[in-house]
């Protein structure tokens, strides 16, 4: 019989101790491997608690993110401009715009940890636990490899560039300029303007522009 917060524990730990063989260190929530390409991180979505029928049920799942080296770069310039301390690599995070895209539902649906009506007091439906743990393995392996897939040269600004949309311009100029100057980058930095300016962010559009063109400049 185990109650509700320990079972989540336990399962967290083992959460961790199948991320350690992929490269993953750290702890619950988050766990990271850092690469020369920049971050990859499996971490545990927000834990939603629920009641139905009377009965409390704790709901959670995996996550994963990747954040280009590129763009940690960008944004420890950024945060320099505001007079803040730089933030080391395996503490990066963002974009923030590609996520559990392609893994099946199966692999992505948070799961539930039900309380036992059988039992006298808080304790979880062991059935919830067993099942809980013999996914886990293969959850782990998808959202590891797809994490580190997106740390291959390109990949994460590939991945952008197939569904534009007005909140990926920012990212794109940024990881982009690492190809260096020319029409695509150009291109870009229209898409950037235009957008920004429907957000009355035009000042900082162009502060991004510059920058980028700068680091385009020295790729060149």
């Amino acid at each position: 019989m185990v109650r509700p917060e320990s079972a989540l524990r336990r399962l967290l730990r083992e959460t961790g101790k199948l991320l350690h063989p992929y490269g993953f260190h750290g702890s619950d929530p988050r766990w990271v491997r850092v690469e020369t390409g920049g971050v990859a991180s499996v971490g545990r979505t927000r834990v939603s608690r629920t009641w139905t029928s009377g009965q409390q049920v704790i709901r959670f799942g995996l996550e994963l993110s990747a954040t280009p080296k590129a763009w940690w770069e960008f944004r420890n310039w950024r945060d320099a401009q505001l007079g803040l301390p730089p933030t080391p690599l395996e503490e990066a995070t963002g974009p923030g715009l590609i996520n559990t895209h392609p893994l099946p539902e199966e692999l992505t649906a948070l799961w539930s940890l039900r309380l036992d009506p059988a039992q006298s007091g808080q304790h979880v439906l062991q059935s919830d636990i067993e099942t809980i743990r013999s996914e886990l393995p293969r959850r782990v392996h998808a959202h590891a490899r797809r994490a580190l897939r997106l740390l291959e040269p390109d990949r994460y600004l590939d991945e952008l560039l197939a569904h534009p949309e007005p909140r990926t311009w920012e990212a794109i100029v940024v990881l982009l300029a690492d190809r260096g100057p020319g029409p695509q980058l150009d291109e870009a930095f229209d898409q950037l303007r235009k957008s920004f300016a429907e957000r009355d962010a035009s000042t900082y559009a162009e502060e991004v522009i510059v920058y980028a063109q700068t680091r385009a400049a020295l790729t060149h």
